[in-house]
């Protein structure tokens, strides 16, 4: 039946009123059956700044723990905010447009109480340690904020260390501005600044790139921590603030079969503290190197190896590191990607295996011999006419093949145990091992050690820690710049760390 002329009017007067009212923006366009819904993220413009590991751009590409984040919150949000979208300007930019609204997004911000309301937050991210630093020699002692009296502090514009440093009652007219770091390291260095103010991790990583040196600046006062976040200008519907508070709160519920959430995981590959800490250490027994004693791992490279976890901050001790034979730790390294294996030497046939960090110590490698066998070897070719023991994949193997050595003539056993047994039982004549690590074992488990003698020196190696190739190239890194540190770096009393490892250990013999 057709519809009368009044019909027809009303019909086109709807459509035409809805039209109108849809194009004024008084109606929402009803979306399609399926279609997904509109994002949350709207036309917000995201800043950030260099401060490593949080935001910092490395080789043209904008790297960090937050903009790692940035793209794994927007794509659970459903719009992925990429890296490229990213605009990166100094510190001091970046406040003042998210300060002054325009749907802007600032990150990494400390959330301080004065900033409170001028803002809105998502986080944490990760927690804020500021710290003032101070050249290696120059003799300071801060205890608290009375002992500031008199210095110049170098600090960046609208910083949280310099709005910390004004909240303690300094003197405004002690504060040097600059709006970027290289400027506050360079008056450092010179001595026109005595101190500078900034996020501890953040400092290192400028260090590092201005002077070479991770630690050419020392830590005299640490700042109570505080926590970076998203900031959000106040413009920003709340909506918006909360669905991408949620979407960070479901990357710290979501772990993985290790127990690792996914938001641990991102932290982890650029704060070495966290990322270590997840990683497993394996070591041999190899003694005065790295042995148990009493039921717990000891040695000199378990002394550096904590000593590193403490220069670090990781959370972990000898406790957590496992003596297993060597060849289940190379298979270790190899197969999963968290794995630390120490103490390895660098060799090219292992080199492209693994990631090293090293070298921290070295070791002479000989042959031992029954005294009473008057063994006499003068050259690599007196070799093949004896039946070598070495411990299963150990460097004493490739040392053998190179010198020529019949494959064939050479034993292997899983522990230097099951080795030196072999020797005392005249199952093999000569065993390939450490001349340290050789002592040690025949004293501990041999019948009588004075009963072997060195015969012959196979060659002199250094020592490394090597990683699986998974783990992230910032952890490395970051554990060779305080093995370093703890190799090199001495105190007041012109000692380093390494030097007191070692000599607890002087009494074993000639250690290097």
């Amino acid at each position: 039946m057709s519809s009368s002329p009044w019909n027809r009017y009303l019909v086109q007067t709807t459509v035409f009123l809805a039209a109108v009212l849809l194009a004024a923006g008084c109606l929402s366009p009803v979306p399609s059956p399926g279609a997904p819904p509109p994002s949350p993220l709207g036309n917000l413009t995201f800043y950030t700044e260099e401060m490593a590991p949080y935001n910092y751009v490395e080789e043209g590409a904008l790297q960090g723990i937050a903009v790692d984040m940035l793209e794994v919150i927007t794509e659970e949000m459903g719009e992925k905010v990429t890296r490229d979208q990213v605009r990166v300007v100094p510190w001091t930019e970046g406040y003042q447009e998210a300060l002054t609204g325009n749907n802007t997004v600032l990150f990494t911000m400390a959330r301080l109480p004065w900033r409170e309301h001028s803002f809105k937050w998502a986080g944490p991210v990760y927690a804020y340690t500021n710290v003032l630093f101070a050249r290696q020699d120059r003799d300071i002692v801060i205890t608290g904020p009375g002992d500031l009296e008199g210095y110049r502090i170098g600090v960046i514009v609208d910083d949280a260390a310099a709005q910390e440093l004004l909240a303690f009652g300094i003197d405004p007219d002690q504060l040097v501005y600059e709006t970027e770091v290289p400027e506050i390291i360079r008056k450092t260095s010179s001595g026109e600044i005595d101190l500078w103010g900034y996020t501890e991790a953040a400092g290192r990583y400028f260090a590092r790139q201005e002077t070479g040196n991770f630690y050419a600046f020392k830590v005299v006062y640490t700042f109570p921590d505080w926590e970076g976040y998203y900031a959000f200008s106040t413009d920003v519907p709340d909506s918006t603030v909360q669905a991408f508070q949620q979407a960070l709160d479901d990357l710290r519920e979501d772990r993985d079969a290790g127990g690792i959430s996914t938001y641990e995981r991102v932290v982890g590959r650029h704060i070495p503290a966290v990322g270590l800490a997840n990683l497993n250490y394996l070591t041999e027994e190899w003694a005065p190197y790295n042995y148990q004693e009493d039921g717990v791992p000891a040695g000199i490279s378990v002394d550096v190896l904590e000593a590193v976890f403490q220069t670090i901050g990781v959370n972990r001790t000898r406790s957590d590191v496992r003596i297993v034979p060597l060849a289940d730790g190379f298979r270790a390294v190899q197969q999963d990607g968290s794995t630390v294996l120490f103490s390895i030497v660098r060799t090219p046939e292992r080199e492209p295996l693994y990631q090293w960090a090293g070298p921290f110590t070295k070791a002479r490698f000989v042959l031992f011999a029954p005294v009473s066998r008057e063994i006499i070897i003068t050259s690599p070719a007196d070799l093949d006419q004896y039946r070598i023991g070495a411990v299963r994949d150990s460097v004493e193997n490739t040392l053998l093949t190179r010198l020529g050595v019949n494959a064939s003539l050479i034993i292997t056993e899983a522990t230097p145990r099951e080795v030196l047994a072999l020797l005392e039982d005249g199952q093999i004549d000569l065993w390939a091992t450490g001349d340290l690590a050789g002592r040690h074992q025949m004293t501990t488990t041999a019948v009588d050690p004075n009963l072997y003698e060195i015969v012959y020196t196979l060659g002199e190696n250094d020592f490394s820690f090597i990683f699986s190739r998974d783990v992230p190239e910032p952890l490395v890194t970051a554990f060779q710049y305080a093995l370093d540190a703890v190799i090199n770096q001495e105190d007041a009393a012109g000692i380093s760390e390494y030097e007191r490892i070692i000599n607890r250990y002087s009494g074993v013999g000639s250690l290097p």
